[in-house]
């Protein structure tokens, strides 16, 4: 897992009702089930600090560092409710996202990330975030997830009982979705870059982070189109690369976004496709 945004061990909750407990681990990050609009809901929150590293030359806080807070915070929530890496040999892993950043944090401010679970379908589930600045809604994510046994490398459905922990919330959105459709790839015809999967981009899962997916397609796209961080964007997450192993990002452009494309090394199979939005 990369470096993340500074993570602040007393959080202020606002929230009606809060209780915490102790985390048995190396961090000592305490546990903390937040209360929303009703006392069976769960939403999942802690505080950030933007520091140095996470912004761009402008100071506003970059789009990795946004899919940092998330994966950050969603990784916790699993933890608290008894479904982190040393309780089970189930694994969540992304299959798409789509964010929306509304007031782009910036280096110093301290932000509250914050998330919980929309329910689950078979080996899926779905899951919202948000990023709050100054108590205000900064930036908002809808994510899809299947779960994957680490041991067999087989799909697996998590039992009822055991999801219940995560006390979903079906209509807490800010997408008015649950489920994202299928992101298509753009036909080829821009340009293309070949990369290798180098030890950098690897996390515990043993395949490519999520979050680096999007560092290699933003230093895909053409000069014209460098500069600000896109405030909108989808990700699908079809098939992970492994340590090693090479492909190709194809770039191309429409009028409403650019579109890259994660292209296996001889192109037969698209294994991700990032979609940025303009304006």
């Amino acid at each position: 897992m990369q470096n993340a945004p500074g993570f602040l061990h007393k959080p202020e909750l606002k929230s009606k009702n809060a209780e915490s407990k102790g985390f048995t681990g190396a961090l000592n990050i305490p546990k903390r089930k937040i209360y929303a609009e009703s006392d069976d809901k769960m939403v999942y929150q802690e505080k950030f600090y933007i520091g140095f590293s996470d912004v761009s030359p402008d100071m506003g806080a970059l789009n990795s560092t946004i899919l940092k807070l998330f994966e950050n915070v969603c990784c916790m929530q699993g933890e608290a409710v008894g479904d982190g890496f040393d309780d089970t040999p189930g694994r969540w892993f992304l299959t798409a996202y789509k964010v929306k950043i509304f007031d782009r944090p910036r280096y110093g401010d301290v932000v509250t990330a914050r998330t919980w679970s929309r329910g689950m379908k078979g080996v899926a589930a779905s899951r919202e975030f948000e990023i709050l600045k100054d108590g205000k809604l900064a930036a908002a994510a809808l994510s899809n997830w299947a779960r994957l046994n680490s041991e067999t490398g087989k799909l697996e459905r998590m039992s009822e009982e055991a999801f219940l922990r995560y006390e979903s919330e079906p209509d807490r959105t800010n997408f008015g979705e649950m489920w994202l459709s299928k992101l298509r790839a753009a036909p080829q015809g821009g340009t293309e870059t070949a990369f290798t999967v180098t030890r950098n981009l690897i996390d515990p899962n043993r395949h490519m982070n999520n979050v680096r997916y999007l560092d290699l397609a933003a230093e895909a796209l053409p000069e014209s189109a460098q500069g600000a961080e896109p405030d909108s964007f989808e990700i699908a997450y079809r098939k992970a690369f492994a340590y090693g192993e090479k492909g190709i990002l194809s770039w191309s452009e429409d009028d409403s976004a650019h579109t890259v494309a994660f292209l296996s090394e001889d192109k037969s199979e698209i294994k991700a496709v990032i979609r940025f939005y303009k304006g």
